[in-house]
C-alpha cells in the first residue's frame, strides 16, 4: 500500500517519557486479560486499553463458549464441526489445538469464579447454536460475554504488580533490530506521546466492525491492531472474511443489538415477509446452518420481498422459558416495542467479526519478532473462511494461554539494557488540517457497506479500491493530535486490505460472495492471502 505512511506520527524516543516492563499487553476483552492475568507472577507487565477495562466486545458476547462436555460430545467432534464451517480454510493443527486445550481453559474460568448456568443434576447446562452437530455452549443465560469479562476484569484489579492504564491508545509499534520492542502511546493526562518499552508485546484490540454502517462491535472496533501491526512489517493474513451475523435486532441504534443464534437452538425460526421459514430444504440444520450460509438466504429472502428485513419468530416457545433463558434479549425488544412471545421480531445481517487479522503461528507468535497476537485481532487459522459459533471466546482463552507457555524463551533474547539503549527516530512531514473526521468515517462505512458488505464483485471492489485511495490521500497527509483522526487513518489501512484481498480472491467461500465468481474454485483458491508492508505481490499459503 503504497500511500500509508509507515507510522502515524513524528517522533525520537529520546525526546519523550519513556516507561519499561517486561511484557506490554494491548487490549483488555478475554485475550488481553488472560495473557495478564496468566502472566503476572512471572512478569512485570502493563496492560493497556483504549476505553474503560469492560468497554470491549467480549462484554457485548451473549451465546456462550463452545467446548466438548457432554457425554456425547467430543473434541473430535468439535473439530469436526469448526473444519465444516470453515469451508476448507481451517488450520488443522491449529483447530486440534483450540479444541484439544478447549476443556482446561473452562476449568480456568471456573477456577476464577465464573459461574456457567447449571441444570437441576449440578451438571453444565449446554446449548445449541449454529454449525454444532450438538449441544456444547456454555453460558451464563443470554450475557455470557459480560460475565466474563466481570470476572476477569475483577481479578486482574485485584493483581496489584499488573499496571493498568485505561483511555489509553497505542499508535503504532516499536521496532528495534527487526524485533518488537514496545509501542508509542497516547495517554489522556499526558500532553506529549510516552514510550512504552517492553520485551515482548501482545496485541489484543479486537475487530473492526465499525468499518460498516451497520455492526454489533463497540465504537471502539475500528481495526488499530491490524493497521498497527501492517505499518511495523507484520503479515496480515485472510481479511476479506468478514463474518456477517444473521440476526441483529433491526432498529437504529449503533452498534447493533445482536440476537443470539442460540434462541435459533432452542427453536426460533426465521420467515420472510409472507411468513415462510426459508432455511427449510436450504440446508439440513435449516437455521441453524453456519451463519454464512443463513445469511446468504437472508439477503436472497429480503431481496425478494423489497424489504431490508426478515423475521424471527420465537412466538412458539413458551413465554417462561423465553423470560428465563434470555433475560436481556427478552427486556431489549421490550424496549423496542416486539414482545418474544407474541410478536414476530425484525432482523437483518450486521458486520460481526474479522476471522482474518495479524497471522500468528499456534503460539501466538507473529511474523514480527517479539510481537503476539491473540483474540479477534489475530489470524490463527481456527476460522478459515467462517467462523463456528460461539468459538471466538474460546478462541481468546486457548491461545493467549499458549502465548504465556512460551514466553520465558522469548523475552529472555534481548534484555532491558538493549531495549532502554535503543535511540529510535520516524520523520512525518504531515500537515496540520481540520477535517471532519466523523463524515470522512461515515463516508467510509459507506463504501465499505456498499461494495465490501456480504455480496461483492470485480466492479465494486474496484471502485471501494479508487474511493479508499481517494480518501487515504486526503487523509495520510495530516498530521492528527486526537484519537478520532488516528482511528479514522487506521480504517483506512484497514479497509483497504479488506477490499485488496476480496478483488484478488476470485471464487465464493464462507463470508466471502462474489456474485462474479458465486462458486467455490478448490483447485486454485483452497489457499491463504498474506498482505505485508513492502511486498508488490501477495503471498499465497496453505495450512497443512
Amino acid at each position: 500500500m503504497k500511500n500509508v505512511p509507515h507510522r502515524l506520527i513524528g517522533f525520537s524516543t529520546k525526546d519523550l517519557k519513556q516507561r519499561s516492563s517486561d511484557l506490554l499487553i494491548i487490549g483488555s476483552g478475554i485475550a488481553g486479560l488472560t495473557a495478564a492475568i496468566k502472566s503476572h507472577q512471572e512478569y512485570k507487565v502493563t496492560l493497556l486499553t483504549k476505553g474503560k477495562l469492560k468497554e470491549t466486545a467480549t462484554w457485548y458476547a451473549q451465546g456462550g463458549v463452545a467446548t466438548a462436555m457432554s457425554e456425547k460430545d467430543s473434541p473430535e467432534l468439535h473439530y469436526q464441526d469448526t473444519m465444516k464451517a470453515g469451508a476448507g480454510l481451517c488450520d488443522p493443527k491449529a483447530v486440534r489445538v483450540l479444541v484439544n486445550e478447549a476443556r482446561d481453559s473452562i476449568d480456568d474460568l471456573i477456577s476464577l469464579g465464573v459461574d456457567f448456568d447449571r441444570a437441576l443434576s449440578g451438571k453444565i447446562e449446554l446449548a445449541r447454536e449454529g454449525g454444532h452437530s450438538l449441544s456444547r455452549i456454555l453460558h451464563t443465560g443470554d450475557s455470557t460475554g459480560s460475565e466474563i469479562q466481570s470476572t476477569l476484569v475483577s481479578k486482574v484489579k485485584s493483581c496489584s504488580d499488573i499496571q493498568i492504564k485505561e483511555n489509553t491508545f497505542v499508535l503504532d509499534f516499536l521496532v528495534y533490530k527487526n524485533r518488537c520492542v514496545g509501542a508509542i502511546v497516547l495517554e489522556p493526562e499526558e500532553k506529549n506521546p510516552i514510550v512504552y518499552f517492553a520485551k515482548a508485546v501482545i496485541l489484543a484490540t479486537g475487530g473492526c466492525g465499525q468499518l460498516y454502517k451497520v455492526t454489533t462491535s463497540p465504537l471502539l472496533a475500528t481495526g488499530d491492531g491490524i493497521a498497527m501491526a501492517y505499518r511495523a512489517g507484520a503479515e496480515v493474513c485472510d481479511v476479506e472474511f468478514m463474518q456477517f451475523h444473521p440476526t441483529g435486532l433491526y432498529d437504529k441504534e449503533r452498534p447493533r443489538f445482536l440476537i443470539t443464534e442460540a434462541l435459533r437452538g432452542e427453536g426460533a425460526y426465521l420467515r420472510d415477509c409472507a411468513g415462510n421459514r426459508f432455511m427449510v430444504g436450504v440446508h439440513p440444520l435449516a437455521e441453524l446452518a453456519p451463519r454464512d450460509i443463513v445469511v446468504r438466504e437472508i439477503v436472497k429472502a429480503m431481496k425478494r420481498c423489497g424489504e431490508d428485513h426478515v423475521y424471527l419468530d420465537t412466538t412458539h416457545i413458551p413465554a417462561e422459558k423465553l423470560e428465563k433463558r434470555f433475560p436481556m434479549i427478552y427486556e431489549r425488544c421490550k424496549e423496542s416495542g416486539f414482545n418474544l412471545s407474541k410478536d414476530m421480531v425484525p432482523v437483518s445481517p450486521v458486520a460481526h467479526y474479522m476471522m482474518g487479522g495479524v497471522k500468528t503461528d499456534t503460539f501466538g507468535r507473529t511474523s514480527l519478532p517479539g510481537l503476539y497476537a491473540s483474540g479477534e485481532t489475530a489470524c490463527t487459522g481456527i476460522h478459515g473462511a467462517n467462523r463456528l459459533a460461539s468459538n471466538s471466546l474460546l478462541e481468546g482463552l486457548v491461545f493467549s494461554g499458549r502465548i504465556y507457555k512460551i514466553l520465558k524463551d522469548d523475552i529472555g533474547k534481548i534484555s532491558k539494557e538493549e531495549i532502554s539503549d535503543a535511540d529510535l527516530t520516524c520523520s512525518f512531514f504531515g500537515n496540520k488540517k481540520d477535517i471532519d473526521v466523523d463524515k470522512h468515517k461515515e463516508l467510509l462505512r459507506e463504501i465499505m457497506t456498499t461494495f465490501v458488505g456480504v455480496v461483492r464483485s470485480k466492479e465494486g471492489l474496484k471502485e471501494a479500491l479508487i474511493k479508499i485511495s481517494d480518501l487515504q490521500d486526503e487523509v495520510f497527509k495530516i498530521q492528527f493530535d486526537e484519537v478520532g483522526g488516528f482511528e479514522l487513518q487506521n480504517m483506512l489501512t484497514v479497509a483497504k486490505l479488506m477490499a485488496q484481498a476480496a478483488l484478488i480472491r476470485e471464487e465464493s467461500r464462507g463470508a466471502h460472495f462474489r456474485s462474479d465468481f458465486s462458486e467455490t474454485n478448490d483447485s486454485k483458491w483452497k489457499k491463504h492471502i498474506i498482505l505485508k508492508r513492502g511486498l508488490q505481490k501477495p503471498k499465497f499459503s496453505k495450512f497443512i
